[in-house]
């Protein structure tokens, strides 16, 4: 892993400390260094479509591999279900001619019968979605389908488990800086104020009024101590695991088979300024 990849993953957990989910998301779209399982099967069980396609889109696209092409059929064909299922044809119509018509040469057939139930009354009537519930469980459904393809996507694989790495590292490098800067200062001071990061830190003479009695009375033999804590009063690490599952086979028009399975992300910790 490049510096580069591991700073971003710093600002990633410091965000996630900081509350910042929703920058962190865009961060992790931009980058495509990490795939939040936990957020991608959330927006879809929220139905949040265009968000599903949007932070998907960092990573892969819908012609890649037969498993983006699943994935971006399966999302769209439940917002194409759901969409009839609430009886607004208009709507159907519309995702029907921009979002689905993209995989006809995959499968001209599915795409047929896709077309045949836009004259339904009851999207229920079609075989193959004789059994479909309510919207909530159908998208359980259709969510639990896409994070196992989503596992099996070799485009995915080194991306779906955050580093292990302690809480508030970002802060902790940043604090043994200081130290290193105050070490070095010509006329270190037993309190100094940082008042920016934007520049390496100076002890100014005649900051504090003891400070030629505290040159005085430091030994010649002794470091200077360790000004700013170096680290936060407890650490826990917060790995993310993702039980990992082979997952084959074509796109479909029924309900997918409700699989089984944990997806978790790295836990959100509270952070508390050590700086």
């Amino acid at each position: 892993m490049s510096l580069t990849k591991d700073l971003v993953f710093l600002v990633l957990q410091f965000l996630d400390e900081e509350n910042l989910q929703g920058t962190a998301h865009m961060l992790e779209h931009e980058t495509g260094y990490f795939f939040d399982v936990k957020y991608f099967e959330d927006i879809l069980l929220n139905g949040n479509w265009d968000e599903a396609e949007r932070y998907l889109s960092g990573f892969t696209k819908v012609d890649d591999n037969r498993f983006s092409t699943k994935i971006y059929f399966e999302i769209r064909k439940q917002k194409f279900l759901e969409a009839l299922d609430m009886h607004d044809h208009n709507k159907a119509l519309d995702i029907f001619n921009k979002d689905l018509k993209v995989f006809r040469s995959d499968n001209e057939e599915l795409f047929k019968e896709i077309a045949q139930l836009l004259i339904l009354d009851d999207i229920r009537e079609h075989p193959s979605l004789s059994i479909y519930g309510d919207t909530k469980s159908a998208r359980r459904i259709m969510a639990h389908e896409v994070m196992k393809i989503v596992e099996a996507n070799p485009l995915l694989y080194g991306k779906l488990h955050f580093p292990k790495i302690r809480n508030q590292r970002l802060r902790r490098l940043i604090n043994q800086s200081l130290n290193w800067q105050h070490i070095r200062c010509t006329h270190p001071q037993p309190d100094p104020h940082i008042k920016t990061l934007f520049v390496d830190h100076v002890c100014q003479l005649g900051e504090h009024s003891d400070l030629q009695s505290f040159e005085n009375n430091l030994p010649p033999s002794q470091d200077m101590p360790a000004i700013f804590p170096t680290s936060p009063a407890s650490w826990t690490s917060s790995p993310s695991t993702v039980t990992h599952s082979v997952v084959s086979g074509a796109i479909c028009l029924g309900a997918p088979t409700n699989p089984g399975g944990t997806f978790n992300s790295f836990n959100s910790t509270s952070s508390r300024d050590i700086i």
